[in-house]
């Protein structure tokens, strides 16, 4: 099945608290909810917002894509933006809990880069795999205590401290998906060793080259043999991981620094101001001046 991702409703922060109510939230940044409370849409929806949600009881399903997953007790599902779900279906016993995680609150958690790609790597990936008991033990106790300090309105530093947790508990997931990673398939095995590359070579080099071509002659590719490997391991073209990598750093930038936006632009080698606000726009929906302001 082909979905036109543009054509459908998103989910996001602000839906979901429209549609059921949640006993732990920071406005529109941040939910923790149990499944019971989530309405399944019926239909496929876009993702606005990254979703981590861990099976605690019961088996259940859903596609992503075209692709279909399965789930069952003490699996993670990790969710990032920009994915298409549908078609879920879970047994009458299911139950989960799950948090769903802004754009903007991840990118305030998480402030190094390639930390926020490694997790959107491995909701590609792996977006569903079993942790061990330990493990989800860890998860839940994360879970517990996030509770505790989302409760807490008299608390000065509510949403700073609930994303420190927040950051521990997603690096915590993706330690674990270490071991799940050492364990791929061999026959995917080139095709993500070339993807892994790729992706560390942009993180050095993005600033200042976005070419495509740049990138296959330093892996020892041709562009098409790039094009075909990272686009089956992640689902999205080199260009595509580009232009993700330029578009968070701006947002990064704008988040936590002082710098004009005369300044960011010549850090990561626009041609000029006018030409980064084009393309923030495009990405982003909004003028670099516009998020800056918003997020102040």
């Amino acid at each position: 099945m082909k979905v036109n991702q543009f054509s459908l409703l998103p989910v996001n922060i602000k839906r979901v608290l429209e549609r059921c109510k949640v006993p732990y939230h920071i406005d529109e940044d941040f939910v923790l909810t149990d499944f019971e409370t989530l309405p399944m849409p019926e239909d496929f929806r876009f993702m606005r917002c990254t979703f981590v949600a861990l099976c605690l009881q019961g088996k259940g399903s859903y596609n992503m894509g075209t692709i279909e997953r399965d789930v069952h007790p003490n699996d993670i599902i990790i969710i990032t933006e920009g994915q298409v779900l549908g078609d879920i279906s879970l047994s009458p016993d299911f139950k989960g809990i799950g948090v769903f995680i802004s754009n903007e609150y991840m990118l305030e958690i998480i402030r190094d880069i390639s930390e926020v790609t490694n997790l959107f790597v491995l909701s590609r990936e792996h977006p569903v795999f079993t942790l061990t008991y330990e493990e989800v033990d860890v998860f839940r106790k994360y879970l517990d205590i996030i509770k505790i300090k989302v409760s807490d309105q008299t608390h000065a530093f509510r949403k700073q401290i609930t994303g420190t947790l927040l950051g521990g508990m997603i690096y915590d997931i993706c330690n674990a998906a270490v071991r799940i990673t050492n364990t791929t398939d061999t026959k995917r095995m080139k095709a993500f060793d070339v993807f892994e590359r790729f992706v560390r070579l942009v993180e050095r080099n993005f600033r200042e080259n976005r070419n495509v071509g740049w990138y296959s002659e330093q892996l020892g590719l041709s562009s098409k043999s790039l094009l075909e490997m990272v686009k089956r391991v992640s689902n999205r073209t080199p260009n595509e991981w580009l232009d993700l990598y330029t578009s968070l750093e701006i947002r990064l930038l704008l988040i936590h620094t002082t710098k004009s936006i005369k300044e960011i632009s010549d850090e990561l080698h626009f041609g000029n101001q006018s030409s980064l606000g084009k393309f923030f726009r495009a990405h982003v929906g909004k003028s670099p001046s516009e998020y800056r302001q918003k997020k102040s």
